[in-house]
């Protein structure tokens, strides 16, 4: 009788066993969104604390960490100085106009520079439209120079530009 219960015990404690090790299995690696990429880029260089700013004031936050894809032009802190807005005062913009205003940099898939600059416009998920140009100074979406492309994230690609595009 006590070999028979040793023979169940035994694989019982092999399952159990094999369940603990699953529970603390190490989680899948994080997300590297286009919010958590340029949350790593503001931080290491501080050059999107206002788009930053402006997402969470607009609450598009939630939306570009979204499965996406997305792809996001991406203001420079000083292409927001450039029309008087930071950090600091970006929330005092309307919500609608503030995401209006955003949504005027996202083009909905995972557009890399090759296929933008292919193009001769661009639907942004705003519904409006940009016309793409490329010249001897370089590629542009509407007038603003895109000055670093192919920016992975794991839910599209940001090019950063280096002026705000008004819709």
């Amino acid at each position: 009788m006590m070999r028979m219960l040793g023979l169940v015990i035994a694989p019982l404690a092999l399952a159990s066993a094999a369940c603990d090790d699953d529970a603390v299995a190490p989680p899948p690696p994080a997300a590297n969104t286009i919010v958590d990429v340029a949350l790593a880029v503001n931080e290491e260089t501080g050059e999107f604390s206002t788009l930053i700013a402006a997402l969470q004031a607009a609450g598009l936050l939630e939306t570009l960490q979204g499965a996406g894809p997305f792809t996001v032009f991406a203001p420079t802190d000083a292409a927001f100085a450039a029309i008087d807005l930071n950090a600091g005062n970006i929330g005092s913009l309307p919500v609608e106009t503030l995401r209006d205003i955003l949504l005027y940099h996202v083009a909905p898939g995972r557009l890399d520079a090759a296929a933008v600059t292919s193009r001769t416009s661009l639907s942004m998920a705003n519904n409006g439209t940009l016309g793409i140009t490329v010249n001897g100074e370089g590629a542009f979406i509407g007038d603003a120079r895109i000055v670093q492309t192919d920016v992975a994230a794991t839910n599209g690609l940001i090019h950063v530009i280096n002026a705000v595009l008004l819709p």
